[in-house]
């Protein structure tokens, strides 16, 4: 049985199952902070941050509330990383993001870095083009 509160995804592991997890820091419903200590437990529970990233991969979402919505880009492409996980072996490092305005054009872009890194500006070109940043661990 899997429950937030439960890090033992041993079961889950064995079967090949892969997860992708993104969260928004904006979320109102459900904090942010709880999935990452979440995260945080299944790590140490399964052998660490390189034996739990074989299997699951966290990404924040700056300015998302909760599932989508607010002033940042949403995660997109989460099926099609899902499928290269499991089917190709090739569990994503980014995910992309965007924003779109009410016409349906992108307006803003980024990658999601996985966690812990975080998408860091590169100090040029456009900051609504997620070419111009890179994953780091820190601002």
């Amino acid at each position: 049985m899997i429950a937030t509160d439960n890090p033992d995804l041993t079961g889950f592991r064995d079967r090949s199952g892969k997860a992708i997890v993104w969260h928004g820091w904006a979320d109102q419903l459900i904090t942010a902070e709880g999935s990452i200590d979440y995260y945080t437990r299944v790590q140490q529970e399964m052998g660490g941050a390189k034996k739990t990233s074989e299997f699951m991969r966290l990404f924040m979402a700056p300015g998302v509330t909760h599932c989508a919505g607010a002033a940042g880009p949403q995660p997109t492409g989460l099926m099609e990383a899902l499928l290269a996980s499991v089917e190709d072996g090739k569990a994503p490092d980014t995910l992309p993001a965007t924003r779109r305005d009410q016409s349906g054009v992108v307006t803003r872009s980024r990658p999601l870095c996985a966690y812990p890194l975080v998408a860091k500006y590169k100090g040029s070109g456009s900051t609504d083009e997620a070419s111009n940043f890179v994953c780091s661990t820190g601002f």
